[in-house]
């Protein structure tokens, strides 16, 4: 999905940025857009984000802001990974493959660049014909569209969850947990992964994973790197703190992130999704489809258009990943809510802590942000009255809008995008 410049969007701590992300295809344009997750070669925060402060008990790091390193909690996170057992690789420039000619050692295995999978890397289902159906960057205020959806036709898919994200819309998460959807991490912040250093790469996760927990009540054990780059050190973090990384099957990423964007239609999605179908018989095993459900279009897409002719094609079986590779227990818990046989077990009754604050200022335009998430102020930016919408228009350009929600208040952002 498309990136978006930081200084477009004023955020209080109740307000979640529904924003886009370039992903990393194997192909780096110079014109490319960079949202909140920007990062240089030594991966510093961006513009926007506010100075190290520690997070205080109960609070969150700052929305879509790489979390410190140095703060108490990510330094006993810290103790759980052996750093000796890490390989060294050179920190990418946010994930952007070197130039022409630049030998990328081959034990580093770095997908964006390399196109290289680790043999724990999951990317296809086993079984032919097997979908594995996943949506990324949620929850948003259109994820509930989706869950009613595969919800009306006794599906459920994997969920990578931002944790930002998270604490934003608990209840949303929640209702996907119960309805028997597996929960995975997606990120804090949506970085790219391999231009962290192994502090930050640790806290994204821990922090993902425990903004999680604080609403399901379960810890999930899948993840899956944003824009698909990681590479054997960022793997080697993922493991020792106990993930399974996903991806998905190669060619089969429907480009649904473009839309906002104006890079792409519904139609050319369709069109990708339609030459699948004719590939899919003739394919040795099952697929993992790279989909997501962070802006309007991305959800109007695959509930208009590609769900219904999945569904339609009954020799089709969608499911989420650990279903398609038999796993059980995709939590460290154990099976939650999720079942192999697609009826969810007992649900959760309620969200345990996602209502702590959020540390510091938001990330950009100067907004500040004090209280808990379900009633903050905030200085600058949109502003919500009553359960009216507001607009936020960007000067010059192709636009995207963003929703931003706060209960029944929604606030469309209409932002710039540079392509």
């Amino acid at each position: 999905m498309v990136k978006i410049l930081p200084t477009l969007v004023a955020l209080s701590a109740t307000l979640s940025v529904v924003l886009g992300h370039k992903h990393h295809h194997g192909h780096h344009a110079s014109q490319d857009v960079h949202s909140l997750e920007k990062r240089a070669t030594t991966a510093p925060e961006p513009t926007g984000c506010p100075a190290y402060a520690p997070v205080a008990t109960g609070a969150w790091p700052t929305l879509d802001c790489i979390p410190y390193p140095q703060d108490p909690q990510v330094q006993t996170w810290l103790k759980l990974v052996d750093m000796t057992k890490v390989p060294v690789y050179p920190l990418s420039n946010d994930g952007v493959c070197p130039p022409a000619g630049t030998i990328i050692p081959a034990g580093q295995c770095w997908w964006t660049c390399q196109k290289c999978t680790a043999p724990a890397d999951i990317t296809s289902c086993p079984q032919t014909e097997t979908w594995g159906l996943t949506y990324d960057d949620g929850p948003s205020p259109d994820s509930p569209r989706l869950y009613d959806n595969l919800k009306a036709h006794g599906t459920q898919a994997t969920l990578f969850i931002v944790g930002s994200r998270a604490i934003s819309y608990p209840a949303t998460l929640l209702r996907a947990y119960n309805e028997g959807h597996q929960i995975a991490i997606h990120t804090w912040s949506h970085p790219s992964m391999t231009s962290l250093s192994n502090e930050q790469i640790v806290a994204e996760l821990k922090w993902t994973e425990k903004a999680i927990v604080s609403v399901i009540g379960v810890t999930p054990i899948y993840w899956r790197p944003p824009y698909g780059d990681v590479d054997n050190r960022v793997r080697a973090i993922a493991t020792q703190l106990g993930y399974k990384t996903s991806i998905w099957t190669d060619g089969f990423d429907t480009n649904d992130w473009n839309i906002p964007a104006g890079t792409a239609t519904p139609q050319s999605v369709v069109a990708t999704f339609q030459t699948w179908m004719a590939k899919i018989p003739t394919m040795s095993t099952g697929f993992i489809v790279l989909e997501h459900d962070l802006f309007p279009a991305e959800v109007n897409v695959s509930i208009d258009s590609i769900l219904p002719i999945a569904y339609a094609d009954k020799s089709l079986k969608m499911m989420p990943i650990a279903r398609c590779v038999g796993d059980a227990k995709p939590y460290k818990e154990g099976a939650g809510t999720f079942s192999l046989a697609g009826s969810p077990a007992a649900p959760a009754s309620s969200s345990t802590a996602a209502s702590g604050s959020h540390s510091g200022t938001a990330a950009a335009g100067g907004s500040t942000a004090t209280g808990s998430a379900g009633a903050s102020t905030s200085s600058g930016g949109p502003k919500i009255i009553g359960n009216s919408a507001v607009s936020l228009v960007g000067a010059g350009g192709a636009s995207v809008s963003a929703a931003l929600m706060v209960g029944s208040a929604v606030v469309f952002a209409v932002l710039p995008a540079i392509l």
